[in-house]
C-alpha cells in the first residue's frame, strides 16, 4: 500500500496516512456468474425440493421422498459435470465433497422412500 502524507492543521506537521485499496469485482464476461443462466441447476434442484414439499403436504410421503431424492441427486450430477461458473450456489466446498454430501444424501433419501411403507 502506498503512504500518503497530509498536513495536520493544528500541529503544522505532516502525518502518514494509510490508503485502502478498495476490492473490485473482476470486470468482463468470464466473471458474470451472478449471470442467472450460471443459477439454473440450482433453481431446478431447489424446485424438486419445492415439488417434494408438496408432496409431503398433500400426504404422499414416499412420491415426495423419492422427488426430493431426485432434485438432490439432479445437484450433485450437476455439481460433477458443470465447471464453476455454471453450477451457481451448488457450488459450496471442494468439488467431490460437494457431490460425495449430495449423492449420500439422495441415497439416504432414496431408500427412506423406499422402506417407509404408505402411499
Amino acid at each position: 500500500m502506498a503512504d500518503q502524507r497530509i498536513d495536520d492543521p493544528d500541529s503544522g506537521e505532516q502525518q502518514a496516512v494509510l490508503g485502502r485499496r478498495r476490492r473490485t469485482a473482476p470486470r468482463g464476461r468470464a466473471a458474470s456468474s451472478a449471470h442467472w443462466l450460471g443459477q439454473l441447476p440450482y433453481l431446478l434442484a431447489l424446485c424438486g425440493a419445492g415439488g417434494a414439499l408438496v408432496m409431503f403436504a398433500t400426504n404422499h410421503f414416499r412420491k415426495g421422498s423419492a422427488l426430493l431424492a431426485a432434485g438432490v441427486m439432479f445437484g450433485a450430477l450437476a455439481r460433477l459435470v458443470l465447471p464453476e461458473s455454471q453450477v451457481g450456489m451448488l457450488a459450496i466446498r471442494k468439488k467431490w465433497l460437494d457431490v460425495l454430501t449430495m449423492a449420500t444424501l439422495a441415497i439416504a433419501l432414496a431408500v427412506v422412500a423406499w422402506v417407509v411403507p404408505g402411499d
